[in-house]
């Protein structure tokens, strides 16, 4: 057997991802998609045979996993890195055989397959040797008339290498390339190497846009609420360093967000202000850590300036000793609120005499939860005065000899949204992002157009009797992050929430959190997205923006125990990121008898397996009420002709298309939303 032939054309690079916790009923969850139970994925071994199999690797407790390469038509030969081994792909969806897998060394490799009469197929491929790699190929006859692949960055000026060769091109830059896959890779100095796969159709146009992350500088992104947990447009953030220096200032967007880029390393401090109805408000975050080409996150809440107090206390052994770098999480909450929102936590490391200190919390009580790897973790809570400072003084218990041992997570699941980011012109559902004040038949405002979207999509899943529609309602509205978005057009983003059951019914007092992992079972093996450090938390959104239009993902959570081991990875869940849909008529705002009230629709870098088309009276319905008019679930097709009862002369309706991946809405774990528009009846 041949082995694998090294090539060192760097790594790729993974963001964290962003949240917000909400506390109910004993648990901590990320505010977003709650949507449907788990679709476990597994794959197997055996059959066929075209190349001696190999014997699969461990990963050290006896589990074993697969490289195999499949296609249609099988036969094809592999190549990687542009040499040829000797191997052949097998037939598609038959049992796998497994071959010897690339070097288990981190490095990003070519898989090229060839075979008469078709294109070439390329796809980057990370073997990391803990999950099965099954790639799938579909390869596109020869005969099949080239497409486009339009590709920009963040910054521009990156070269451009497509399927090992330099192009010549920087980014923004057009190319005609041939409609099969394609592994793109971009190379800026100063910055880490992007590796992507792209998929360009025949005929068409690909859209990918890649942010570049810098080599020796971190990222700072994060969000801006309010106390009721809404996020304000033109907040003003600051950046500081351990100096008290400021060394950067921004402005919210209409996401809440905001965004410092190339951020030496170190720790910083971001305090954001604001003048909210002629009174100013603060908020800060403490000991935020940019290390070298990583994204750190920052969530922040504003409060009245005047009304908030500090916090200072130690953290000591029942013997008296003071406890260093432990963590101090201050947690607090929204108010006028439904459930018991978290908005964001202050954190802090205890000092090498045990003490911490908050400034310029809010007056008011918090919980505080102190942990440390080989201690019992405390949960304890204090109340902060105005222009006071409270004392608090916490006693970490070591673990014993004899902890009880705890499962891995189980019950996960994994629901994939693509949603717009932009709403329509006009007063209504026009995103603000200042908070929604809404009455029965009119929106004044919408909290952001994310948050727009997504609630049309609760609604629907509401109105369908979604199994997890009820949790999912009751949830808060998160805003997520600003551009830049991967392989989705601009005014389009995706994410995936993960949910899973937590191992231990006190997770507070045995766990020290999660960590979530993600696998594309055709490319890569687990890579580590997050750790979730709020044990209670049992809901997260992975809104890196690096998913791919069409590409499907596991994703499995592993529990992190007091002694910092970690638990098994639960079994996996499944799901494909759905493509925008992009309406084509009628033109927002057109008008058009009702026979002739035809809805057409396509989506972009993708296909999607169903479609509803609903129609409304007004904004409100959209997100509270049920729709004037739908089909039902549609297959096969982009356009359907309104088929309901009589319209009104000179009324504005409001419509939309939902994607989704399964015809029964009770097993459906991907969804993707149009944008909204209008049309005028203006007779029959």
């Amino acid at each position: 057997m041949p082995e694998w032939t090294t090539r060192d054309e760097g790594k790729p690079f993974l963001f964290g991802s962003d949240k917000v916790t909400m506390l109910r009923q004993g648990h901590l969850f990320i505010a977003g998609t709650l949507l449907a139970a788990a679709n476990f994925f597994l794959i197997g071994c055996g059959g066929g045979k075209t190349s001696p199999p190999t014997r699969p690797p461990t990963d050290g407790t006896g589990s074993r996993f697969l490289f195999a390469v499949q296609s249609n038509p099988p036969g094809a030969e592999i190549w990687l890195d542009g040499q040829q081994t000797s191997f052949r792909t097998t037939m598609l969806d038959v049992p796998p055989i497994g071959i010897t897998p690339p070097p288990q060394d981190g490095q990003p490799r070519r898989l090229t397959l060839r075979f008469p009469g078709y294109h070439d197929w390329h796809q980057w491929l990370e073997w990391t040797g803990d999950a099965s790699i099954i790639v799938k190929a579909r390869l596109t006859p020869s005969e099949e008339p080239d497409g486009e692949l339009l590709i920009t960055s963040e910054p521009q000026g990156a070269r451009v290498w497509l399927n090992g060769v330099d192009t010549g091109k920087t980014t923004p830059t057009t190319l005609t390339a041939p409609p099969t896959r394609h592994a793109l890779r971009l190379t800026l100095d100063g910055y880490l190497p992007v590796f992507e796969s792209v998929d360009v159709p025949s005929g068409g146009t690909a859209e990918v846009h890649i942010p570049l992350t810098p080599q020796d500088k971190g990222i700072i992104t994060g969000v801006v609420f309010d106390r009721f947990g809404n996020a304000p447009v033109g907040v003003t953030v600051r950046l500081q360093n351990e100096q008290g220096q400021i060394v950067a200032t921004t402005r919210t967007t209409v996401f809440g967000s905001f965004h410092f880029a190339s951020v030496p390393p170190g720790e910083y401090t971001v305090t954001a202000e604001a003048m909210i109805e002629g009174q100013k408000e603060v908020g800060q975050l403490d000991k935020v850590k940019v290390q070298p080409s990583q994204r750190a996150l920052a969530y922040l809440v504003l409060f009245l300036a005047e009304l908030v107090g500090n916090l200072e206390g130690t953290v000591r052994t029942p013997d008296g000793h003071p406890v260093a770098n432990a963590q101090v999480s201050l947690l607090y909450y929204a108010v006028a609120s439904p459930v018991d929102f978290v908005l964001t936590s202050r954190r802090s490391v205890t000092d090498s005499q045990g003490r911490f200190r908050f400034d310029d919390v809010p007056a008011a009580p918090h919980v505080v939860v102190v942990r440390k790897i080989g201690f019992q973790a405390v949960q304890t809570q204090a109340v902060t005065r105005q222009g006071e400072t409270t004392q608090l003084t916490v006693t970490l218990t070591p673990l014993s000899a004899d902890n009880p041992p705890v499962p891995s997570p189980t019950k996960v699941f994994a629901i994939a949204q693509t949603l717009p980011t932009q709403v329509l012109s006009g007063d209504e559902g026009r995103g603000t992002g200042d908070g929604e004040r809404r009455t029965r038949g009119e929106v004044k405002k919408v909290q952001s157009p994310l948050a727009f979207y997504r609630r049309i999509l609760l609604n629907t899943l509401r109105r369908h009797r979604h199994p997890a529609a009820p949790l999912l309602h009751q949830s808060p509205v998160t805003n997520h992050q600003s551009p830049p978005y991967r392989f989705f057009p601009v005014g389009f983003m995706a994410h995936v929430e993960v949910g899973w059951e937590p191992p231990l019914k006190n997770p507070s007092q045995g766990l020290l959190g999660y960590r979530i992992y993600r696998s594309n079972p055709q490319a890569s093996g687990w890579q580590r997205r997050l750790f979730v450090d709020e044990p209670e938390q049992t809901v997260v959104a992975d809104t890196a923006f690096d998913a791919t239009s069409g590409q499907t993902y596991r994703y499995a959570v592993a529990a992190v125990k007091l002694d910092g081991q970690e638990t098994e990875k639960s079994q996996p869940a499944e799901t494909t990121v759905l493509p925008p849909l992009r309406l084509l008529s009628p033109e927002d705002n057109a008008q058009a008898t009702q026979s002739h009230l035809n809805f057409r629709w396509q989506t972009v870098n993708g296909q999607v397996p169903f479609y509803v088309v609903e129609m409304f009276l007004d904004p409100t319905q959209m997100l509270i009420g049920d729709p004037e008019w739908e089909t039902g679930v549609l297959s096969g097709t982009t356009e359907f002709a309104y088929d309901g009862k009589p319209l009104l002369k000179g009324k504005t309706y409001w419509w939309l298309v939902i994607g989704l991946d399964n015809r029964d809405w009770l097993e459906a774990n991907a969804f993707t939303v149009s944008e909204v528009r209008r049309v005028v009846i203006v007779g029959d």
